[in-house]
């Protein structure tokens, strides 16, 4: 697995970007509700 590929970092930034997002709304959704 070629972990330089830049599809493959762009499949792995997008996948982290999406926990983070998660994390973030489900610690603000509360107090928004």
């Amino acid at each position: 697995m070629n972990f330089y590929d830049k599809k493959f970092r762009k499949i792995v930034s997008g996948v982290i970007l999406v926990i983070i997002v998660a994390m973030l709304a489900t610690s603000v959704l509360p107090y928004i509700m």
